[in-house]
């Protein structure tokens, strides 16, 4: 019955998403769902149950991730045709750094909850208790949110790349434009950290 619903939220999510930036959130919030019923299932809720906190954590987390994707979006849109201009260039890549600053806030609550998952399914590994339909939820639980995490690991490169490019192409330097590249550098990083940390967890198990 679980499978059933998310197919059914997935589809109707599909059948509306129709911009770059809706799919992103499409991804987004199907991701948080999935994951959401797996966690649930692992806590030893009953399906039904589990099935309406899938719906609305899928909710929830698609509004998260379209408010990021959507910002990325709108900081692009801003920038269109100041790409040149280095008043224009600072605003970008303040709000950029601003937004992924809070992405980063999220994702390491993520991955508190992820490893604390994960501790119990291996001391129950270890005992020979584990349940194996709890585990094979977890993983992928894990699969989910490495992915997502991926891919704004993805984005943020491209990024940083543009900025540095535009940087390079700088007669005279600006030591705040240097300021915040070197943000957006380590904010990357700390998303890089972070998802490496899922993806050990995930190795875990």
């Amino acid at each position: 019955m679980i499978r059933i619903v998310l197919i059914t939220l997935l589809a109707a999510l599909t059948t509306a998403c129709a911009t770059p930036q809706q799919n992103a959130a499409l991804e987004c919030g199907a991701g948080g769902a999935v994951a959401a019923a797996l966690l649930c299932k692992l806590a030893g809720g009953d399906t039904g149950k589990c099935a309406a906190i899938a719906a609305g954590v899928g909710v929830i987390g698609g509004a998260g991730c379209y408010a990021y994707s959507n910002k990325m979006a709108k900081r692009e849109k801003e920038l269109e045709g100041h790409e040149n201009d280095l008043d224009a260039r600072l605003k970008y890549v303040k709000d950029v750094n601003s937004d992924t600053a809070a992405y980063n806030d999220q994702l390491k609550k993520d991955v508190g909850t992820a490893t604390q998952n994960t501790d119990q399914l291996v001391a129950q590994m270890r005992q020979k208790t584990v349940d194996q339909q709890k585990l094979a939820d977890q993983r992928k639980a894990l699969d989910t949110q490495i992915k997502l995490a991926n891919d704004s690991v993805t984005l943020q490169r491209k990024q940083l790349s543009s900025m540095r490019s535009f940087q390079a192409q700088q007669t005279v330097k600006s030591q705040e434009l240097a300021s915040e590249i070197q943000r957006q550098q380590m904010l990357l990083a700390e998303t890089e950290r972070e998802t490496n940390a899922l993806a050990a967890q995930r190795q875990r198990i």
